[in-house]
């Protein structure tokens, strides 16, 4: 999908999208919502409406139809001298008012006359009309009079009226006026009929047209007044008038009021259609104005619950609603499921990329430690050999010396040098090893660190005085205590001071300084030689790390003293750190051990109990060893000592000599063919019920667990090859005093 790439979101931070998209899909789904509810009720306004205007002009069509009845009226008058009261009636049957006009009380004429003319008026009445007690009513100030004469038909309501001078009252007078002046129907206001006579009384209102002599309207307002006959006039009840309108609607939908002139006042109010409405809240109320024969009419409608059910209510766009809601949920989910895609496909991305740049890394690191294992084998081939070379040499020579009868001091010296040289090698390795392993004990209790670095100086003065530098110490004239394996300890400085002095050019100064700072013991050895550069520093004290390698090999060694240096302070709970302002000016190894608790300071410095001379001669030894040149020279070692010597090359012999002879030291080899070491050891403590002779595990093998494995299989001492002679004849001499029990396993 591609809709996050060319969204209007795509600004948005990536976890706000899909808020943005909910949102814009409510918003739409809400002004949709909104446009379908205004046109639901913009159609209903319009339905309403159309009942409205129906309503009004149904109202106006009835009335128009009264007017036009008067039409006719004043065309029966127009063209008759005198109308009979029996012409009038038959006349007014033809119309059939209550079935063909209902609402209308009636149709009456009403005589213009004069003061004077009154009792001439109220005579013809009485005798002509059939009125016995016509009389002009009421009694008003004033010469025109306007009596109703004729009224038709005559029930008791009409015969209440008759005789009504309806120029008395100001509303009738106002429309009998106009209509006069203008020769126009007109309306009167709400008035009370006279007809009212019974306790149910209703709003009323009178239609007149005005009668003039001659059959024609006269052209002038003078003519008019002057002319004038009287008026035909319809009386009406405004409810049966209206209820005769409307009255057969079975479900009528609005209701409606109706108000004499521009107002909407209670006391101005002539019908109300529906008196039940007024409890109900329509949907719609609207108001129109209608003009009858020059009056106005105000009308208020409103829709009645018929109308309003049929309407578009809110509820029918909840389906719509809802929908819209589901659709925007659905792209929300949508645009979450792509925006978490999204985001997983790029954490992938760049898992994927850090795996790489990790596999780069580690293959790299690969090629790195394959490249510095070859040049580690290939170093260790050249250091192995640059010993060998002057061991092999000084060997020839000692032959021929031999044969010629000269002395071979300087041979050995040159042998017993390069073979503590390879020793120092493959101590280094072996170190190294254990270190890493976590096979190494230390054997830590208070000491001096101002004598351990003393000792550490003396070791390796004779080195740097023989490449001819200066080798400068500032101790602090008091002890500085700290817990400490002590020769542990001298081993770090050793190596670093044999490091300075190595990669220091002939005529250097080497600095050591010895200082407390904090809680803490720093030792600082200084140089002035080649100096390291920085790219190198970060990686000095990694396995077989040596600076500015060359061909020649002139500094030696297999790059593990600095690798040892740091495990070892690390392994005291210290940290070293090396530094160099660059190539050629030098180099500055810091050391930081923490100092003794005071606390747990020693009062007297312990002392080491002064070694015990004890006669070596005349001991019964049995070397067992199949390396023969080895086992040989051993013995010859220890004859010359004065001892009785044995030299036997496997298990099975020593067994055999063990049983005609019983020695006081055994030195046996581990790595024998067919019965090993460890065998020969417990068959002999087997025999000798846990006693018999010293036994002395002479191998190859050092670590912990070969020591621990002698330990075992019941020997006395181990020691690794190639061993020191004066801890042979220590060895030896403490078998003479000590038998078996003295135990040196370390």
């Amino acid at each position: 999908m591609t809709l996050l790439r060319y969204s209007p979101f795509h600004r948005l931070p990536r976890h706000l999208v899909p808020v943005g998209v909910l949102a814009l899909c409510l918003l739409l789904t809400y002004c949709v919502c909104v446009l379908l509810g205004l046109s639901a009720r913009a159609r209903d306004e319009a339905r309403f409406e159309n009942l409205v205007q129906s309503t009004s002009d149904r109202i106006q069509r009835r009335l128009d139809t009264y007017i036009a009845l008067l039409q006719g009226t004043e065309g029966l008058f127009a063209t008759q001298q005198e109308v009979t009261p029996q012409e009038f009636s038959a006349y007014v049957r033809l119309f059939d008012l209550q079935a063909q006009y209902p609402g209308i009380q009636g149709l009456g004429f009403t005589r213009r006359f004069s003061r004077e003319e009154r009792p001439q008026v109220e005579h013809r009445a009485r005798t002509t009309l059939g009125l016995p007690g016509f009389h002009a009513w009421p009694e008003v100030p004033g010469d025109e009079l306007h009596s109703i004469t004729l009224l038709e038909p005559r029930d008791m309501r009409n015969l209440a009226a008759m005789g009504y001078n309806m120029y008395s009252e100001p509303i009738r007078q106002e429309a009998m006026a106009r209509a006069r002046d203008t020769g126009d129907p007109a309306l009167t206001g709400k008035v009370t009929l006279k007809q009212e006579i019974r306790e149910d009384k209703q709003a009323g209102f009178l239609l007149y047209l005005p009668v003039y002599r001659g059959g024609h309207v006269p052209a002038t307002l003078e003519e008019r007044r002057e002319l004038l006959e009287g008026f035909v006039y319809c009386p009406f009840r405004a409810d049966d008038l209206l209820n005769g309108i409307f009255g057969a609607e079975r479900h009528p939908r609005v209701a409606f009021q109706l108000y004499d002139g521009l107002e909407v006042d209670e006391a101005r109010l002539m019908h109300r259609s529906h008196p039940e409405a007024l409890a109900y809240e329509p949907m719609f109320t609207t108001t129109t104005t209608l003009l009858v024969a020059g009056r106005p009419w105000t009308l208020t409608f409103s829709s009645l619950p018929a109308f309003d059910a049929t309407a578009t209510r809110p509820m029918v766009l909840l389906p719509f609603t809802g929908l819209g809601v589901l659709v925007s949920l659905g792209f929300f989910l949508m645009m979450l499921a792509q925006v978490r895609a999204r985001g997983d496909a790029e954490r992938s991305a760049d898992g994927l990329r850090v795996a790489l740049a990790e596999r780069a890394r580690v293959e790299e690191q690969l090629r790195e430690a394959d490249r510095r294992k070859d040049d580690f084998l290939a170093m260790l081939a050249h250091e192995l050999r640059n010993p060998l070379a002057p061991v092999l040499t000084a060997v020839q020579l000692m032959e021929s010396k031999q044969r010629a009868g000269l002395g071979t001091e300087r041979e050995r010296e040159v042998v017993e040098r390069q073979v503590h040289h390879m020793r120092r090698l493959v101590d280094d390795l072996l170190d190294v090893s254990r270190v890493t392993r976590g096979k190494i004990q230390l054997r830590t209790h208070p000491m001096d660190l101002v004598a351990s670095v003393g000792r550490a100086v003396e070791a390796a003065r004779p080195f740097a005085e023989s490449r001819e530098h200066t080798l400068r110490v500032e101790l602090p004239d008091g002890p500085v205590w700290t817990e400490a394996d002590p020769v542990r300890v001298v081993q770090i400085f050793t190596n670093l001071l044999h490091n300075a002095a190595k990669y220091s050019e002939p005529g250097g100064r080497i600095t050591l300084t010895l200082v407390r700072e904090g809680g803490e013991a720093v030792v600082r050895v200084a140089d002035t030689g080649t100096g390291i550069p920085a790219e190198a520093l970060p990686h000095l004290f990694e396995p077989f790390m040596q600076v500015a390698r060359t061909l020649d090999r002139a500094q030696g060694g297999l790059g593990l003293g600095l690798t040892l240096v740091r495990q070892l302070v690390e392994m005291h709970g210290g940290r070293v750190e090396a530094a160099s302002e660059g190539v050629g000016k030098g180099s500055v190894f810091t050391v930081r051990l923490p100092l003794l608790p005071e606390e747990r300071v020693p009062v007297v410095p312990v002392v080491a109990p002064a070694g015990q001379e004890v006669s070596t001669r005349g001991r019964r030894v049995l070397v067992v060893d199949d390396n023969v040149d080895a086992a040989e020279l051993l013995g010859e070692v220890l004859q010359m000592d004065g001892h009785r010597v044995t030299v036997v090359h496997d298990g099975v012999a020593a067994l055999e000599h063990l049983g005609a002879e019983a020695p006081d030291v055994v030195f046996l080899d581990i790595g024998l063919p067919g019965m090993d070491g460890y065998e020969v050891a417990r068959r002999i403590r087997e025999r000798s019920g846990g006693a018999g002779p010293r036994l002395v595990a002479v191998t190859g093998y050092g670590q912990a667990s070969d020591r621990q494995r002698s330990r075992e299989a019941g020997f006395d001492a181990h020691l690794v090859k190639p061993v020191e002679l004066e801890q042979v004849r220590e060895l030896v001499a403490d078998a003479g005093a000590g038998g078996s029990g003295a135990s040196t396993l370390n």
